[in-house]
């Protein structure tokens, strides 16, 4: 797919790159925000200008006695099974993927498909509109990666919760404008919207939900509940 120009979610909230830098997000969020960062040279550089920052301010921090068995405390967490260090080694295992797949798809977004895109368990939502969902661990979000076809659309809704959806490839286009690769775009629950797939490129994008979306027309709210999995 062609890379788009972008009018809309150019800058994401400050607060929500602050967390990230402070390791303070939510596994599937952090996730996110990594890939998105992956996409964006300039997010980046705010990122790193933030933990430059976080940096300066723990050095200024008095230090804290520490107890006798501190030592031993950390050398447990180092050994004990699960811990972030072990999904990054993970990650730095060969993920099979094919050209298409790594060209839209950065780490650390690929190694959760744990498959080249072509070969995922893709599940028909609608007329052009198929989804994967994502294992995550934290129950309060679903993380799907979704695929329109050109000129396709979401028919119209609000969220149960927030939602956030990066565009991978290819654009999507709603009522606030054009979001295109590396573009994020925000929704919370009072928001309502019928995101539409580039007419020739159609768009790929990673969603975060915070609960199952509220489709205006009930016909299409019971077929999204008959679907889920």
């Amino acid at each position: 797919m062609a890379e788009a120009k972008s009018n809309a979610g150019a800058m994401p909230g400050e607060d929500l790159l602050l967390d990230y830098a402070s390791g303070a997000l939510p596994e599937p969020v952090s996730v996110l925000v990594a890939t998105m960062l992956a996409l964006r040279p300039d997010l980046r550089q705010r990122v790193s200008e933030m933990e430059a920052v976080g940096g300066y301010l723990l050095e200024e921090i008095e230090p804290a006695d520490l107890s006798n068995d501190a030592f031993d405390a950390v050398l447990a967490r180092i050994e004990a099974p699960g811990m972030p260090d072990e999904a990054s080694a993970n990650n730095d295992n060969a993920t099979p993927s094919d050209a298409a797949t790594v060209a839209a798809v950065p780490e650390p977004l690929r190694s959760y498909l744990g498959s080249p895109l072509s070969k995922l368990a893709w599940r028909k939502r609608g007329p052009g509109i198929e989804e994967v969902r994502l294992p995550v661990a934290d129950k309060r979000f679903e993380m799907s990666v979704l695929r329109l076809g050109p000129g396709r659309s979401v028919p119209t809704h609000s969220h149960e919760g927030s939602e956030l959806t990066l565009v991978l490839d290819g654009a999507f286009s709603d009522a606030a404008g054009r979001y295109a690769r590396g573009d994020l775009a925000v929704n919370g629950e009072e928001d309502q919207h019928a995101p539409m797939a580039d007419p020739e490129d159609g768009c790929l994008c990673l969603a975060i939900t915070g609960g199952p979306l509220r489709f205006s027309n009930p016909l299409i709210q019971l077929y999204d509940r008959m679907t889920r999995g």
